[in-house]
């Protein structure tokens, strides 16, 4: 990146934080709002819990248009309370980041038509709408992209929407297949084993809106220094030990184009632990391989405690996240965002306050003022 874009706004909602302001709090609390599923039991007939929204509906895809809908009204509408109203006259990008059907059984068929007919109800008027698809880390390539694209126009709007409510009944036998679902009993030498393991299903919605250049008198939360992706080997799938190989790859890459701008450190680390040994142990490693990166007293943020596994809109989530607490806790540090996924996509996003700290230019020994008079 040439230049660094800014998140203009953002949101973020799921059951303990219907906004970004409550999910903030939510994440920092670690409150949670699990509840019984009304329709799906595990192997001893007991229901299994998920963080979803009151169930007046069923999970079909008309909920998923629900929560698009009220992710992008809500950081909408704050782009104008902030002094961007250029922004909604302009050249206007959508990425809405959605699962892939073909490898999450239980989705709804007419998933992609409904959403995206959904959100064209709160703006009109989108110069383009694209569809990207896949895991927790998808959303890192749609910011990616998002980024490269205001590099040819840094006036334009680019927002990155993530949606997540794949909690109907086959869609958690798949993850209960899987030994994925959290708190499920399964059979073992003759008796029912809680699973310890495993991801406590979530549902909700995120926004992140950039812009490469602040309109005059609008205000930005935070920004963008860097984004890397790369590819991990061994998978949840592979049934081998991951030692974060993919996931140190994509930070080093966001770090790498971070130092053009800023030489801040990271404070905070927002990474998507769910429950499952393997991010565990991916996390390890790579948190020791950016050890000379870290800020003193650094801080790992989990918003799966309080979210659920957001599981498609898990990354666009947390940079959300990132972005606002950045904007009403200012510090001089970046914040790091890293992503998973049950693919072998792996992501990282490198965010930084509004003022960073400048980049060094050059970097000298140190000499003692005895051998300067010398």
């Amino acid at each position: 990146m040439n230049r660094t874009p800014v998140i203009v706004s953002a949101s973020c909602i799921f059951p303990s934080g219907p906004r970004i302001e409550l999910a903030d709090t939510a994440v920092r609390a670690q409150l949670a709002q699990h509840q019984r599923h009304p329709d799906y039991v595990d192997g001893a007939g007991e229901p299994v819990r998920g963080s979803f929204f009151p169930v007046d509906r069923p999970f079909d895809s008309a909920r998923w248009g629900a929560l698009a809908c009220e992710a992008l009204e809500q950081v909408m509408g704050d782009l104008v309370r902030r002094g961007h109203e250029a922004l909604h006259r302009g050249v206007r990008w959508l990425w809405i980041v959605l699962p892939e059907s073909a490898l999450r059984p239980g989705l709804p068929s007419d998933l992609v038509e409904t959403v995206k007919a959904s959100v064209q109800e709160v703006a009109e008027g989108w110069t383009e709408v694209l569809i990207r698809k896949g895991g927790h880390a998808a959303g890192v390539t749609a910011i990616e992209e998002a980024a490269e694209r205001l590099e040819e126009d840094p006036t334009a709007l680019a927002v990155v929407l993530g949606v997540e409510s794949g909690l109907g009944h086959d869609a958690l036998m798949w993850l209960d297949a899987r030994s994925l679902l959290h708190g499920a009993h399964r059979a073992y030498r003759g008796r029912f084993r809680v699973e310890p393991y495993g991801r406590v299903p979530g549902e909700g919605a995120a926004a992140v809106a950039l812009s490469g250049r602040l309109a005059s008198g609008g205000k930005c939360w935070a920004r963008l220094l860097g984004v890397g992706h790369a590819h991990e080997p061994h998978t949840h799938d592979s049934r081998k030990v991951c030692i974060g190989a993919g996931l140190s790859q994509a930070a080093r890459a966001a770090l790498g184009q971070g130092q053009e701008f800023s030489a801040d450190q990271i404070g905070w680390i927002s990474v998507d632990l769910n429950g499952e040994p393997y991010r565990a142990d991916q996390f390890g490693f790579t948190a020791l391989r950016l050890a000379e990166a870290l800020a003193p007293g650094w801080q790992r943020v989990a918003p799966a405690l309080a979210s659920g596994d957001l599981a498609s809109a898990s990354a666009v989530a947390h940079v959300a996240l990132a972005a606002y607490g950045m904007s009403k806790r200012p510090r001089q540090a970046n914040h790091l965002v890293l992503s998973s996924s049950d693919d072998p996509l792996r992501g990282a996003v490198l965010i930084g306050p509004t003022d960073p700290s400048p980049a060094w230019q050059e970097s000298r020994s140190w000499r003692s003022p005895s051998t300067l008079m010398a």
